[in-house]
This record gives C-alpha cells, sequence and structure tokens, in this order.
C-alpha cells in the first residue's frame, strides 16, 4: 500500500469537515489529542478518497505551512456528475490551476489548490 499523508498545522479538523462533504469521500478515523488541553488538534486521522486512503494531522511539518512541494492529489471519476460534485466542494475559495476542460484523454480535467494550500487534479 502506498498512502500520502499531509499536514495541516492546526486546521486538520476544518480540512476533515471540508472534504467529507463529498459523498467520495468517508473518514475511517479521527483521534484528537485531548491530553495537552486542545480537543480539536488531530494526531491522527484517515479518509478514503475512491478507496485510496489519505492520512492527515495538525504535526509534523517543521515550518508549520502545508506548502505544494512536488505533488498532487489525483482522483479519477467513473461520470462527469461525480467529479462535479467533489469540484462543488473543493472549489470553494480554491484556486483553479487549469480550469475545467476536456482533453485529449479525458473528457474533462480540473487542477486546482483547494483553500488549504492542496493541490488536486480531477478528471473522468
Amino acid at each position: 500500500m502506498f498512502c500520502t499523508h499531509i499536514y495541516f498545522n492546526g486546521n486538520c479538523r476544518e480540512a476533515l469537515d471540508f472534504y467529507k462533504k463529498s459523498s467520495s469521500v468517508q473518514v475511517l478515523s479521527i483521534i484528537s489529542n485531548p491530553e495537552n488541553g486542545k480537543d480539536n488538534e488531530i494526531i491522527h486521522s484517515e479518509i478514503l478518497i475512491h478507496d485510496q486512503k489519505l492520512m492527515m494531522n495538525d504535526f509534523g511539518d517543521q515550518d508549520g505551512i502545508t506548502q505544494a512541494c512536488g505533488y498532487q492529489l489525483v482522483v479519477q471519476f467513473a461520470t462527469l456528475a461525480e467529479l462535479d460534485e467533489m469540484y462543488a466542494v473543493l472549489s470553494d475559495h480554491c484556486k483553479i490551476i487549469s480550469p475545467k476542460q476536456p482533453t485529449d484523454y479525458s473528457e474533462c480535467v480540473v487542477r486546482l489548490i483547494d483553500k488549504f494550500g492542496v493541490p488536486w487534479a480531477l478528471y473522468v
């Protein structure tokens, strides 16, 4: 198994709530850290996006910033309707890199950076 892990540095719970608005996302686990008095701080969480695991938490990044550093999360959908549903969630306060458009290999591709700084590519 290969799994991506993203550090959100304090807004992991907000990101989880944001992503789970899409029916393509299933929350597997959320572990908070009440021992330090920060109930909203996530020490580990896992979600499934099209049966692929993504791990997320509020720790680990030395500079305290989630950055797009040569990666993007790519999700392939069976239908344009499924893509549109996920896009409707992710496009809230996002930066569009490539607008929704057909390509030689897909009826629709869109690339964006969501409001948490996570780069995404969605295609059919």
